[in-house]
């Protein structure tokens, strides 16, 4: 029987890589917050392109500890919630606190010309992330599965647990 191939799994080595090199880029908190949603709460590349700011920022412009994803927003159809850790509220709101605009419908991430990126254009920008920080065999499902690996490692870890935690604080 055929084994199906799944996403790398991501390493500490990895994640510092990814991260140093997202730094020096032009859009380095938006990247940051893209990798980390993915790596701590677990979402796949559908969820975190159809992301939208009120999906996960309130009234009073602080971060939710709770996304609810709706059916159209998931790869499955199906609408689940998402808990967030305090590091990743943390990286949120860093990230939330350069937005110019918080509408609610607006789109969370942002392309360079201000469009909501689709599955397809994240999954592209997520493979040039990768290769340009020399994190080969990595694709946009990456992120999801190593939180997913981290959950089945063991139950009282989290994938938050994967990473040194000088490579998460707010600066």
């Amino acid at each position: 029987m055929k084994q199906l191939k799944t996403a790398k799994i991501l390493t500490c080595d990895d994640l510092k890589r990814i991260l140093d090199s997202i730094a020096v880029t032009k859009h380095a908190e938006r990247n940051r917050a893209m990798i980390l949603i993915m790596v701590l709460a677990g979402l796949c590349v559908k969820e975190t392109a159809n992301l939208l700011v009120g999906d996960v920022v309130d009234e009073c412009g602080q971060v939710r500890d709770e996304i609810h994803l709706r059916p159209e927003q998931t790869k499955n159809q199906q609408a689940h919630s998402v808990l967030i850790c305090n590091g990743l509220k943390a990286e949120l709101q860093r990230y939330i606190a350069t937005l110019n605009d918080l509408n609610p419908a607006a789109p969370l991430f942002y392309t360079q010309k201000r469009k909501g990126f689709t599955a397809n254009t994240l999954t592209q920008h997520f493979f040039w992330l990768y290769k340009n920080a020399g994190v080969y065999g990595a694709s946009s499902e990456s992120g999801r599965n190593t939180y997913l690996h981290a959950q089945d490692a063991d139950s009282s870890t989290s994938a938050y647990s994967l990473l040194p935690l000088k490579m998460i604080k707010t600066k």
